[in-house]
C-alpha cells in the first residue's frame, strides 16, 4: 500500500496533480466556509463555544468509530468477518457517532440540546461523505480530459523509428516443478547512448495506460533499456514508448511477439556467487521469489518492491535478499503465467553446495 502511495505523484502526472489538487483545495475551502456559517448560527443563539467544542470533538469521535468498526470486523475471521464489518458499519458506527456527539454536547459549555448535537453530527457526516461523492463523480470527466490531453500530446509528438538495438528473441528451457520442462522467451531492447525513455504505455482495455502504474510481469526496465519475458504463444500488449534524444522527444510503437521460427532452446542455469546470482537474462522482479532454504519445502518470498518502475529488472550481479531478515537467498523460484488455464510454469533453483560447483534444479 505504501509503495502505491509513493508512486501516486508520478502516476497522476502534472495535469492530475493540478486537477485533483485544485479539487481538494476547493473542498477544503467549502468545508471551512460551512463550519464558519455553522458557528455563526450557534453564536447567534449564544452557544458558539459549545458548538465549537463539539465540532473539535468530531475528529476523535471519527477515529474512535473507525477503530471500533475495524476491531469488530477483525475479531472474526473468514467471510463472516466481512458480514460483521457491514453489520458494525450500519449499527455500531451510527450509535457511536451520534451518541458521542450527544455526549460532547452535554459536556460542552454552554450545554447543547439533543437536537443541536444531532445537527452537528449530521452536518459533520455530510462534510465527510460529500467530498467522497464529489471525487467519485469527477472520475469520469477527469479520465475524458486525460484522454483528450493524451491525444493532443501524441499528435504533437514526432513519430520516429525505434532507436534501440532490438536483440533477437532467446529461448530458455526451465526445469519445471513436478517434472518436465517449460520454455521461456526473452528479448531485450538496448538503448544507445544519449537516449532517455520518458514513459512506456501499454494498450489495456482499448486505452493506453502508463506501465509505471501497473503490474507487468512480462516487462521490466533498466533505465532506457527494456527487457521482456513471456511463454511461447502468449499475446503481449502493444507498447508505446516516449523517448528523447538530442533532437527532441519522439514516439515509437513496439510489440514483442513470438518469432516466426522459435530459436533453439538453451538451459536456464543461474550462476550463483557469494551473495547473489547471475541470471542468463534479465527478468522482471515480479517473476522471481526467493528463499533462504535450499530444500524444496522452503518458504519463498517476493523480492523487495522497486519503487522506481524505470529500474525494476533483476539483473546479473544483483544481490538477492530474503525479507525481512535481509539474508542472502539460497534458492529462487521463477513463476510465469500461473493464472493461465494450464497452470503456468514454475521452476526452482537452489544454490549449490560449496563442494559442488554445478547449479542444480530442484
Amino acid at each position: 500500500m505504501f509503495a502505491s502511495l509513493a508512486r501516486t505523484p508520478d502516476s497522476l502526472g502534472t495535469f492530475g496533480l493540478v486537477f485533483w489538487g485544485g479539487v481538494l483545495l476547493a473542498l477544503l475551502i467549502a468545508v471551512g466556509v460551512l463550519i464558519v456559517i455553522e458557528q455563526r448560527m450557534f453564536r447567534a443563539r449564544g452557544k458558539g463555544g459549545g458548538a465549537l467544542f463539539v465540532r473539535l470533538c468530531s475528529l476523535p469521535i471519527l477515529a474512535l468509530t473507525v477503530v471500533a468498526v475495524l476491531f469488530a470486523a477483525r475479531a472474526v475471521s473468514g467471510m463472516e468477518g466481512l458480514a460483521v464489518f457491514y453489520a458494525a458499519l450500519l449499527t455500531l458506527a451510527p450509535l457511536l457517532w451520534f451518541g458521542l456527539h450527544g455526549l460532547a454536547g452535554w459536556l460542552a459549555s454552554p450545554r447543547l440540546g439533543r437536537g443541536e448535537s444531532a445537527w452537528l453530527a449530521v452536518s459533520g457526516l455530510l462534510m465527510l461523505l460529500s467530498p467522497v461523492g464529489i471525487i467519485s463523480a469527477l472520475q469520469m470527466p477527469y479520465f475524458h480530459l486525460v484522454r483528450l490531453i493524451d491525444g493532443a500530446r501524441v499528435a504533437a509528438t514526432d513519430q520516429r523509428p525505434l532507436p534501440h538495438d532490438v536483440r533477437p528473441v532467446l529461448r530458455f528451457r526451465l526445469a519445471a516443478v513436478g517434472g518436465g520442462t517449460g520454455d521461456l522467451l526473452v528479448q531485450s531492447l538496448r538503448a544507445p547512448a544519449g537516449v532517455t525513455v520518458e514513459r512506456v504505455e501499454a494498450m489495456s482495455g482499448g486505452h493506453w495506460a502508463d506501465t509505471a502504474t501497473q503490474m507487468h510481469a512480462y516487462m521490466c526496465r533498466n533505465g532506457a533499456d527494456l527487457h521482456f519475458a513471456w511463454r511461447p504463444g502468449t499475446a503481449l500488449p502493444r507498447l508505446r514508448l516516449f523517448w528523447r534524444d538530442a533532437s527532441g522527444t519522439a514516439l515509437t510503437e513496439f510489440q514483442p511477439a513470438d518469432p516466426v521460427v522459435l530459436p533453439p532452446a538453451a538451459d536456464f542455469v543461474p550462476r550463483w556467487r557469494g551473495n547473489g546470482v547471475d541470471l542468463p537474462a534479465p527478468l522482471p522482479r515480479d517473476l522471481v521469489t526467493v528463499s533462504d532454504q535450499k530444500d524444496a519445502g522452503g518458504y519463498f518470498r517476493a523480492l523487495p518492491v522497486s519503487l522506481d518502475r524505470a529500474h525494476d529488472c533483476l539483473l546479473s550481479g544483483d544481490r538477492l535478499a530474503v525479507a525481512p531478515s535481509g539474508d542472502a537467498a539460497s534458492a529462487l523460484r521463477i513463476s510465469v503465467d500461473l493464472a493461465a488455464t494450464d497452470r503456468g510454469l514454475r521452476a526452482e533453483y537452489a544454490k549449490p553446495d560449496p563442494r559442488d560447483r554445478n547449479a542444480r534444479a530442484l
